[in-house]
């Protein structure tokens, strides 16, 4: 990908193979933030918002991830340190505040038919109120990043804490359902998806992050519950170029 006009196109491919396999009324979270590249700062977040909704999504909320001061946003390309211009240059037009926080955005497709669910099943799902009304009241939650080389990882330029994904698969899954998370990473998505005992699908490019993935995880090469696939999603055309 060589522009920003060729990444947002790739994203909204991915997004449009998670709505074509997403059943109705059920939702799509994404964490991003604004990222600068070459010192200009892209609004991705409101891009993604239009991408979403051009495929069909619904949008439902923006959720702040609000990170404690002085932690810095991960993969913010620059966006989290740029205050340290303005104290070498205390003057007007050199003010840029530091970046601190992420977006989540919330999507839903179509309705959701709860009359389908089973009163057992909803029971099951009953969410810890008194546990989580700290934050959950509001659309800014307030927690700590993921520590990076806390597993001895690769330098991820997302990760993000297992509290992000297990409150959202808390809140819009049921147990022994499924999640998907089109850019796996480091694998945070499928251990809390194990955690909470939903299934869990997902995809990643990068071969390298296999060994993060088995550390954070906790599966081996043998586990019989993960299966893991190496295949190459490339068109046709462009495999028999590069062979």
């Amino acid at each position: 990908i060589s522009s920003y006009k060729e990444y947002l196109s790739a994203v909204k491919k991915v997004f449009s193979e998670c709505y074509r396999v997403l059943e109705d009324g059920r939702y799509c979270c994404v964490n991003i933030s604004d990222i600068i590249s070459d010192k200009h700062k892209y609004p991705i977040p409101a891009h993604y918002v239009s991408l979403l909704e051009e495929i069909g999504f619904t949008y439902r909320d923006d959720v702040i991830w609000k990170k404690p001061e002085g932690v810095g946003a991960n993969g913010a390309g620059g966006a989290a340190k740029r205050f340290g211009v303005f104290i070498q240059n205390p003057y007007p037009m050199y003010y840029h505040p530091n970046n601190v926080y992420e977006h989540i955005l919330i999507f839903r497709k179509g309705k959701f038919d709860y009359k389908k669910v089973t009163a057992k099943k909803t029971d099951q799902a009953r969410f810890d109120i008194a546990q989580a009304k700290d934050y959950l009241s509001c659309d800014v939650w307030e927690f700590t990043p993921q520590q990076k080389n806390q597993y001895n990882e690769l330098d991820h330029p997302a990760m993000f804490p297992d509290v992000l994904p297990e409150t959202l698969i808390q809140l819009f899954t049921y147990r022994e359902e499924t999640v998907l998370d089109p850019f796996l990473g480091s694998g945070t998505t499928t251990k809390a998806a194990r955690k909470l005992e939903r299934r869990s699908v997902g995809y990643e490019v990068n071969p390298n992050y296999l060994s993060v993935m088995q550390k954070r995880i906790g599966f081996s090469d043998d586990s019989a519950d993960v299966e893991v696939v190496f295949r190459d999603s490339r068109p046709k055309n462009i495999l028999e170029e590069v062979i």
